[in-house]
């Protein structure tokens, strides 16, 4: 999306400062759970996903009618690809990021959830 959204860089180049953060946690986040990959750090993770899916809700209620004069509906619309086409953005780039933040959230609960089980029977696999 940085680097394909050009509505982003155009109207709103803090947001995508922003974004730029987000992208820096997630591959701290990513580094920390490959490398020591503890139930916490793998829930931390999941809990991470879960905050960035509703962070990416919020900017319907909050990006679209500020920058663009546009309703909620329409900028869910526009984020979501839903129809709405222009050149300066590549539709279903934002759902596709909103899937995997939720499959990030769900995993990383899973796995938190596998791993302290594994951890409290020691011996057992």
């Amino acid at each position: 999306m940085l680097s394909t959204d050009y509505n982003l860089w155009t109207y709103e180049p803090v947001h995508a400062y922003g974004l730029i953060v987000f992208v820096l946690i997630d591959v701290v986040a990513i580094g920390l759970v490959a490398w020591k990959g503890t139930p916490n750090l793998i829930r931390l993770a999941g809990a991470w996903g879960a905050v960035f899916a509703l962070i990416m809700v919020s900017d319907i209620f909050s990006g679209g009618a500020n920058v663009f004069g546009l309703s909620p509906e329409e900028f869910a619309i526009y984020l979501f690809g839903l129809g709405y086409y222009d050149s300066a953005h590549i539709a279903f780039l934002f759902p596709a990021l909103f899937v995997v933040n939720i499959l990030a959230a769900i995993v990383g609960f899973w796995e938190s959830r596998g791993a302290m089980r594994a951890a409290a029977s020691p011996g057992t696999t």
